[in-house]
């Protein structure tokens, strides 16, 4: 955020001695805080990161999603990222360039060429993120090889309590099974 503007201060002192000008000057500041604040706002918006409400509505109107009621801003600004890196070629590094951007160096990808398997493990948090992966996934993986997608979640509870929990997609040809698996708690 910037400063609070003070048109007066551009002016020589000579002319600074005058009320009426210091008057003029001062109803108008506001004025220019406005237009600051407005095109800081555009600036903002610009960028999928940074994109308040209005801005990501545009972005997802630009790129053809539908967000559920229930997404939040970071959900959609991560179903944004995801949408905007599609892009030929699929190949392994793209997948892992893809990969960056949805979980930053949080995931892990073992390609199986033998067995005709990709396995990734990652560590997401939120739904909308999942879904942006299994939408990577289908689209990126080829047919004759079967993905397998694990993600866990641990965190803190008051005392030892550790909670796993890991959904994994199995299939060829594009027939997918989703099965959920909880790990127990220990």
């Amino acid at each position: 955020m910037r400063k609070k503007t003070e048109l007066i201060s551009y002016l020589p002192p000579f002319l600074a001695e005058y009320e009426e000008i210091r008057e003029t000057l001062k109803a108008q500041d506001p004025e220019f805080d406005s237009l600051w604040e407005a095109s800081e706002r555009v600036l903002r918006n610009g960028f999928a990161d940074t994109a308040d409400e209005a801005g990501v509505k545009r972005f997802e109107k630009l790129l053809g999603i539908t967000p559920s009621q229930e997404d939040s801003i970071e959900v959609r600004r991560s179903a944004i990222r995801s949408r905007w890196l599609r892009s030929l070629p699929y190949t392994a590094g793209m997948l892992i360039k893809k990969l960056t951007v949805l979980c930053g160096n949080d995931f892990k990808v073992t390609v199986s060429p033998d067995e005709y398997k990709v396995r990734i493990i990652t560590h997401l948090r939120l739904y909308g993120e999942i879904l942006a992966l299994r939408e990577i996934l289908d689209e990126m993986i080829p047919a004759n090889m079967t993905p397998e997608s694990f993600n866990s979640i641990s965190f803190n509870a008051d005392g030892a309590a550790f909670v796993y929990t890991g959904f994994r997609i199995t299939g060829k040809h594009r027939k997918i099974k989703t099965e959920v698996k909880n790990y127990g708690m220990e």
